[in-house]
């Protein structure tokens, strides 16, 4: 019974690990980008009470389509997001092209989906180290906060969004070949990995072997 108890005890309160997808799945102005649905997706992945976390940018566009921002903050930003609390640093830590500039700021330009509503912003351009942020490229960065975090630091800005990216070289929409998308307006959910769900389960099924044993030493005579 000690040991249910222990092994209850130990893996039902496990360090809590999130991810957090966020899919730019809406145009808000242009041309649609090639292929289906969603066009970009970012993932983090973090645990509460840590101060870091790991963001992974992933291009699911097809053909030509390619993001491409600015080289400076007024320029217009390549893939932006909102986070409150605003970051320390982002440092490209894997994947197959790192952004060539990564902006930590308020007010970066994202063009029409809501100029200045974004804090952190990615740029790829055709002359830098990895080109354009093309179909099938990655980028993976380790995102630092001065604080531990409390919830999930993607939030919606104030046009409602977390998150908006400028695609180029877009073909097949007649006198249009970029456009501006987002992820829609909508709040991801934390998801519990899997592998926390497993120590979950395991911790339930040891409380339920424990109670059971008291139950039945309770109702069983004593000799």
């Amino acid at each position: 019974m000690t040991f249910a108890l222990a092994l209850a005890g130990s893996f039902c309160l496990p360090a809590y690990a999130s991810t957090i997808n966020i899919d730019l799945n809406s145009v808000y102005t242009g041309a649609t980008p090639t292929g289906p649905m969603p066009w970009l997706q970012a993932e983090f992945a973090y645990n509460l009470g840590d101060t870091s976390g790991t963001l992974t940018l992933t291009s699911k566009l097809s053909g030509s389509d390619f993001v491409q921002g600015g080289k400076n903050v007024k320029a217009a930003t390549g893939w932006a997001f909102y986070l409150d609390p605003l970051l320390q640093s982002a440092t490209c830590t894997g994947g197959t092209n790192c952004a060539d500039h990564a902006f930590i700021q308020n007010y970066l330009n994202s063009g029409p989906t809501g100029l200045g509503d974004y804090n952190l912003g990615f740029t790829w351009s055709k002359n830098g180290p990895g080109g354009r942020f093309v179909a099938g490229d990655t980028a993976i960065y380790t995102l630092m906060f001065a604080d531990p975090l409390s919830a999930s630091p993607f939030v919606a800005n104030g046009a409602g969004f977390l998150s908006a990216a400028h695609i180029q070289g877009i073909t097949g929409d007649a006198g249009d070949s970029s456009a501006w998308i987002t992820d829609g307006g909508s709040t991801p959910n934390d998801v519990p990995e899997p592998s926390q769900l497993s120590v979950l389960l395991v911790g339930l099924l040891a409380l339920s072997l424990m109670l059971y044993a008291r139950r039945r030493a309770a109702v069983e005579p004593r000799v």
